[in-house]
């Protein structure tokens, strides 16, 4: 590798690794260790040899960064269990301290969520704060007690909108009509759902509106009652409002959007008829009581913050809180799993809908 192509890839490093340090509290960031993790990743790649034909030195530029961005992870996971030097501070405890203190304090154990994830989302909380450790964050946490509200808003980051992904809408139309006629033969007018991790509370809307346009095509009368759960307190208070932009609409029909919302002040407030339908309250699936009878349970794009083991410890609650031949729909990138093919049968497994056996 000649030297000027040495030089581009050493300043490319040098800025890809000083942007994936600012957000890594869980190592050892100083300079000497930040050295050692640019000469290695540089090494790697002259020692290969690496040398392109490329037609523009953006070209260049963008290959170089390819190669830097794929072997950046381990030399960093390298660098930082191998440090040149001696580190005093064990982060990994003190991480693990940090979580139980949020337990202690808030009652919201994180122990078993995704830990990469956790890391990254309590990351931006450090930055915001500008500190530079778990431990000072901990000392923050005790001075400062409104910051768990920020914390748990970055935890819980939600992204949601009405009838997200439109083709699952379809299936769960037909499950409606399905469900109905099941009460109908068994002669009940009770209908239960729980939509569990409700965000800003556009999917328990979605279905109240869903399930009202079924319960037109029949003469018969039914109760619905939605429950909307979700741990983040901010969000349940927004839902209660359920009052929205047009940005968050963009998936809802014009003839669907006159009929339950109404206009005021450039939002759109959903009409009462769909609003009492749904409650709103607090609920951790980690550590309390599940509800029961529930003839639907919405539990999409919760469980990608789940380690397995506590994903099979709700499924298993979920399982629990279901009438016998109910429904789960899970988010699209999730799955049940082949151990709970005994317990329930595919719907549509495009759409991740399933039904207890």
């Amino acid at each position: 590798m000649n030297p000027t192509t040495l030089e581009l890839v050493k300043n490319l490093a040098e800025k890809v690794v000083t942007n994936s340090l600012n957000y890594r509290y869980d190592i050892c960031t100083c300079p000497r260790c930040k050295t050692d993790i640019i000469n290695n990743i540089v090494k790697k790649i002259s020692e290969a040899a690496v040398q392109v034909d490329c037609e523009s030195e953006e070209d260049a530029k963008n290959y170089y960064l390819k190669e830097i961005n794929f072997s950046m992870s381990k030399t960093i996971d390298y660098v930082s269990g191998n440090p040149s030097h001696i580190d005093t501070e064990d982060r990994k405890k003190i991480f693990a301290e940090l979580l139980r203190k949020i337990s202690q304090d808030r009652g919201l154990d994180l122990r078993s969520y995704h830990t990469e994830i956790l890391k990254r989302r309590i990351s931006l909380r450090l930055q915001r704060n500008k500190i530079s450790s778990y431990s000072q964050y901990m000392e923050f946490l005790s001075r400062n007690p409104d910051e768990y509200d920020r914390l748990f808003e970055t935890l819980c980051i939600n992204v949601s909108e009405f009838f997200r992904d439109p083709p699952v809408w379809i299936t769960i139309k037909l499950l409606f009509e399905n469900l109905l006629r099941e009460k109908i033969k068994n002669n009940q007018s009770l209908i239960r759902l729980w939509c569990a991790g409700s965000a800003n509370g556009e999917e328990p809307y979605s279905l109240a509106i869903s399930f009202k346009e079924v319960l037109k095509e029949t003469a018969q009368t039914f109760k619905i009652e939605i429950l909307a759960t979700d741990v983040d307190k901010a969000c349940l208070n927004f839902a209660q409002k359920a009052v929205y932009t047009k940005e968050n609409l963009k998936n809802i029909p014009d003839n669907l959007l006159a009929d339950y919302f109404s206009l005021t002040e450039g939002k759109y407030q959903i009409k009462e008829e769909i609003k009492k339908l749904v409650s709103f309250e607090y609920l951790d699936l980690t550590s309390q009581q599940y509800p029961e009878g529930m003839d639907v349970i919405s539990c999409r794009n919760v469980f990608i913050y789940f380690k397995r083991n506590l994903q099979k410890e709700i499924l298993d609650k979920f399982y629990e809180s279901l009438n016998s031949k109910s429904y789960l729909i899970l988010g699209m990138s999730e799955n049940l799993g082949s151990e709970y093919k005994q317990h329930f049968e595919a719907v549509d497994t495009n759409a991740r809908i399933y039904r207890k056996v």
